[in-house]
C-alpha cells in the first residue's frame, strides 16, 4: 500500500467522521421510533412521516446546495451543513411534540444532505484522480461503520438516557466536528469555490440539464441510481425474509449484518487502493457482476455458514465498488461544477431508493424474497452496463 502523507490521513479521518455522523443519524430513528411514538401518541403512519420528511428535505434541498458549494467552496459548505445539522438535532432534542420533532428532522435532513455533498466534493477536489479511489474507499467505509457501530451505540444511549438524548448528543458531535474541520481541513488548492460567478436560477437549471443530456454524466447518474436501487431493494426485506423463512430472532439477524458489515469496513480502504492501481471502472463493473450473481444464489440457501459467506461476499462487493464509483462520478465533470453534479447524483440515488423500496414491497407480497433478489440482480447488472457503455472517458 502506498505511503500516505499526514495531511492526507487527517483529511480522510475528518471526512470519515463527518460522513459517519450523517449516515448514523439517518439510521438511528428506526430503533428509537417506539419510544418516540409512546411520547407523542401518534399513529404508525404519522411516525413514518419522520422518515419521509427527512428524505424529501435531503433529496430536494441538495439541488440548492450543489451550486452553492461550487460558488462558495466545499469547506464552507461542510461547516454550514454541520451548523444546520446541529440546529435540527437541537430542535428534536428540545421538542416534546410531534410537530417539533418533525421540524427538527426536516432541518437535520437538509444539513445531512450538505454533509454528504460537500464530503464527496471536497475529497474529489483535494485528492488527485490517481489515488482518489483509496480516499473515497476509506471515507465511505463510514457507511459500514455506522451500521455496525453507530446504530447500536445510539440504541444503547436511547435506552439509558431517553430517545431525545440521542439527538442532543448528535448536535454536540456536529459542533465538535465543525471545530475539528476548521483545524484539519485546508482549502483544496484551486477548488471550485474560489471562482466567483453570479447566482442564477436559470444558469444552474441549464447546468443540471447539461448533466442529464451529456452521455458521460448521464451514464454516471443512471448507474448510480441503479446501484442504489439494487442495494436498497435487497436490504429492505432481508430481515423479514430471515425471520419468516428461518424463524430467526432480531439478535440472530443482527449477526448477519455485524459480520458482513465488519468485513466490508475492513476491506474498503484496500479496495480503493486496488482500484487506483488496476482501474476504477473495471473494478466497479466486476464488483457489480459478482454482486448480481451472489444475489441470485442468496435466496436458495439455508440458514448456516454458506448464507453468512454469501452475505459477506455481497458486502465485500459493495465495498469494492463504493470507492471506485465515488471517484468515477467526481471525474466525469469539470471541478467547477462538481458540487452541482454530486447534488444531482444524490437526487437520482434517492429516487432509485424510493422506487426500489416500493417495487420490492409489492414483489415480496406477491412472489417472495427470491423475486426481489432477481430484480436487484438485474438492476445491478444494468448499472454495470450503463457505466461501461456510456462513461467512455479513456483515463477512467
Amino acid at each position: 500500500m502506498p505511503r500516505r502523507s499526514r495531511e492526507e490521513i487527517r483529511v480522510v479521518l475528518c471526512l470519515f467522521l463527518v460522513l459517519f455522523l450523517g449516515v448514523a443519524d439517518s439510521q438511528i430513528v428506526s430503533p428509537l421510533l417506539p419510544a418516540i411514538r409512546a411520547r407523542v401518541a401518534r399513529s404508525s403512519l404519522e411516525m413514518g412521516h419522520l422518515f419521509t420528511g427527512y428524505s424529501l428535505s435531503a433529496g430536494l434541498s441538495v439541488l440548492i446546495w450543489g451550486p452553492l458549494s461550487d460558488l462558495f467552496g466545499r469547506r464552507r459548505g461542510l461547516l454550514a451543513g454541520l451548523a444546520l445539522f446541529a440546529s435540527g438535532s437541537c430542535i428534536s432534542f428540545l421538542s416534546a411534540t410531534y410537530g417539533g420533532i418533525l421540524a427538527g428532522r426536516v432541518i437535520t435532513g437538509m444539513g445531512a444532505s450538505m454533509l454528504s455533498l460537500n464530503t464527496i466534493s471536497y475529497a474529489a477536489d483535494f485528492f488527485p484522480y490517481a489515488n482518489r479511489g483509496w480516499a473515497m474507499g476509506s471515507i465511505f467505509s463510514s457507511y459500514f461503520a455506522a451500521l455496525i457501530l453507530g446504530v447500536p451505540l445510539g440504541s444503547l444511549v436511547g435506552d439509558a438516557l431517553g430517545w431525545n438524548a440521542v439527538f442532543g448528543i448528535s448536535g454536540i458531535l456536529a459542533l465538535l466536528l465543525a471545530a475539528l474541520s476548521i483545524v484539519l481541513l485546508p482549502p483544496p488548492a484551486g477548488h471550485a469555490g474560489e471562482v466567483r460567478t453570479p447566482v442564477s436560477l436559470i444558469r444552474h437549471a441549464r447546468v443540471y440539464l447539461d448533466f442529464a443530456t451529456s452521455r458521460g454524466s448521464l451514464g454516471a447518474l443512471v448507474s448510480s441510481c441503479l446501484t442504489s436501487a439494487g442495494t436498497t431493494g435487497f436490504l429492505a426485506f432481508v430481515g423479514i425474509w430471515l425471520h419468516d423463512v428461518f424463524g430467526k430472532t432480531s439478535r440472530e439477524i443482527s449477526l448477519v449484518f455485524l459480520t458482513s458489515g465488519a468485513a466490508a469496513l475492513l476491506a474498503s480502504p484496500f479496495a480503493g487502493t486496488l482500484s487506483d492501481r488496476f482501474g476504477k471502472k473495471l473494478q466497479f463493473v466486476c464488483s457489480n457482476v459478482v454482486f448480481a450473481l451472489l444475489l441470485l444464489v442468496l435466496p436458495r440457501l439455508a440458514w448456516g455458514v454458506a448464507l453468512f459467506v454469501v452475505f459477506c461476499g455481497i458486502s465485500l462487493c459493495a465495498a469494492f465498488r463504493q470507492g471506485p464509483m465515488e471517484a468515477l462520478i467526481t471525474e466525469v465533470v469539470p471541478a467547477a461544477t462538481r458540487g452541482s453534479f454530486v447534488a444531482l447524483r444524490n437526487c437520482f440515488s434517492q429516487l432509485g431508493i424510493a422506487l426500489a423500496a416500493l417495487a420490492s414491497g409489492k414483489l415480496f407480497d406477491v412472489s417472495g424474497y427470491g423475486a426481489i433478489c432477481l430484480l436487484c440482480s438485474a438492476l445491478t447488472l444494468a448499472s454495470a452496463a450503463g457505466m461501461t457503455l456510456l462513461v467512455r472517458h479513456e483515463h477512467l
